[in-house]
């Protein structure tokens, strides 16, 4: 989204890091989606404007393809309501054509520097053991509750989880609302030993940042519903592989490596008209003074817990009046 430009840095450098240790590169294709789109925040040009945005990500664009890094980049300025859930679907469906994978990226990720080695490993074993429909994650920091223990990376597994209403997150690097940089992230994955720490599981769990999805998972016709639109398109994408793939689903996790999912990031919510004189406030409160998201986000929330073997009406944009 244009208010994440400022956090777009990061992700990048990250993915430059993980490329670098690939010889073909050009079996990667990294796409850049800028969605300058205003149905949902409008951009305050107080601040700045739409053809100052458009040239932050332009020259970011313009330096992967200096230097020689795949990359294809796609602006969106439509009216048409268009967010996280309409674009994983699409990337879903064309990705997973000419693709062995298909991965998520957001804004607020960083990519391990180990990325495409644990996808090349997990990769090889499956082609020998005939598993092709599958999905992989890497380490995370302390989730809510036990239900997400298996994807925790070692090193904070066994941390005590806080909300961001305790105040205690901001110095705790096991926190998911802690922003760690990259050198943090590599100081904790360069302790792994050459052997990676796989796990199996037959059930999907995962949040949706960095996902790794083998496209026959996607050919099996799993992908988000397009009645989910703005939130919860990675539990949706949960409940499909439930519903097609039962207990025959496997999930690999690389637990002694840490991706990260920076979902308080400072720069990610930035040029929103509204929010200008709320500097220093958390992400989520950010969001949470934002009335059209909100019923947005309800919405969404709704049409979630009706997937599946329901006669529920789904809430549709024009419910809204978009």
């Amino acid at each position: 989204m244009f208010y994440e430009i400022e956090a777009l840095k990061d992700m990048v450098q990250s993915y430059k890091n993980a490329i670098n240790e690939v010889e073909n590169k050009e079996n990667v294709t990294f796409e850049l989606f800028f969605n300058m789109s205003e149905t949902f925040e409008s951009i305050d040009t107080d601040q700045i404007s739409k053809e100052e945005l458009l040239n932050k990500f332009n020259v970011v664009c313009n330096d992967l393809e200096k230097n020689g890094y795949p990359i294809t980049k796609k602006v969106y300025e439509d009216i048409k309501p268009y967010s996280i859930g309409s674009y994983r679907r699409d990337l879903n469906d064309k990705g997973c054509e000419d693709n062995d994978f298909v991965i998520w990226g957001e804004t607020d990720i960083l990519f391990p520097k180990e990325l495409f080695q644990g996808i090349e490993t997990v990769s090889e074993y499956s082609k020998k053991e005939n598993i092709h429909r599958y999905c992989l994650t890497f380490g995370t920091r302390k989730m809510w509750d036990d239900g997400w223990k298996i994807l925790e990376h070692n090193d904070f597994t066994d941390c005590k989880f806080t909300e961001l209403h305790d105040n205690l997150w901001q110095d705790d690097p096991s926190s998911i609302f802690y922003t760690m940089n990259i050198k943090e992230m590599n100081k904790i994955n360069k302790k792994t030993s050459p052997n990676f720490d796989i796990r199996i599981i037959n059930f999907p769990r995962f949040d949706g940042s960095g996902l790794v999805i083998s496209t026959d998972l996607i050919q099996n016709g799993i992908n988000i519903p397009r009645s989910v639109w703005a939130c919860g398109e990675d539990t949706s994408f949960q409940n499909m592989i439930k519903i097609i793939m039962g207990n025959s689903y496997r999930q690999f996790i690389i637990k002694n490596i840490l991706k990260v999912h920076n979902r308080n990031h400072p720069n990610k919510r930035e040029y929103v008209k509204g929010e200008g004189n709320m500097k220093g406030e958390s992400v989520k409160l950010k969001r949470n003074t934002n009335q059209t998201w909100q019923t947005v986000h309800k919405l969404s929330e709704g049409n979630l817990s009706n997937l599946g073997a329901r006669q529920t009406r789904f809430n549709k944009f024009k419910d809204m009046g978009l």
